[in-house]
């Protein structure tokens, strides 16, 4: 069988000016504000660019007023401004396709993680020294389907619990709707 001789090259960006058009289109897909570190992380994850000539794009976008910190979430956030805005729309076609679906790609990986990540919660909680609880919740969006604290007793114990409620929540969720619904049989 004949190797694919493609198959491991990739598209580096290099262009300080590709690099700002990237960074503008990440922030323009993204639609929402992006931390620092949220768009680093989909630009390194998306793209092949150098961490330094990032670092220096995102301050030249800055100072070239392309974008702009707002504070959302108790943290400072990226934004396009108007002329970020206008400078994507006119130039995103200088951006190659391949670089363009990476980008979405990150930046669409790393918010279903985020949310995923965000729509469950388990915490083990200490009572005293040798005594635990464990704090669950389980959402759907923004809305809270299961906010629940039970003692747990010993820390295994409350570790176990959390281990389990992590393997299937929503099954959880439904064994504890049933119980509830359940009428007595007496």
């Amino acid at each position: 069988m004949k190797k694919n001789i493609w198959e491991n090259v990739y598209y580096r960006l290099n262009d300080p000016i590709e690099i700002k058009l990237a960074i503008l289109f990440t922030l323009s897909y993204a639609d929402i504000p992006m931390s620092d570190v949220e768009l680093k992380h989909c630009m390194l994850e998306g793209s092949s660019v150098d961490f330094m000539d990032l670092c220096d794009a995102i301050e030249s976008l800055l100072a070239e007023n392309h974008m702009k910190t707002v504070w959302r979430d108790e943290l400072d956030k990226f934004i396009l401004t108007a002329s970020g805005t206008d400078m994507i729309d006119m130039f995103e076609n200088k951006l190659l396709a391949s670089v363009k679906n990476n980008l979405k790609h990150a930046v669409d990986k790393f918010y279903r993680n985020e949310a995923s990540r965000k729509a469950l919660r388990c915490d083990v909680v200490p009572l005293s020294e040798n005594q635990f609880s464990v704090a669950f919740e389980l959402k759907e969006g923004k809305n809270s389907v299961l906010t629940l604290s039970l003692y747990a007793g010993d820390k295994n114990k409350a570790l176990a619990m959390c281990r389990n409620f992590r393997r299937d929540p929503y099954g959880f969720y439904q064994k504890t709707v049933e119980l509830l619904l359940t009428e007595a049989s007496e």
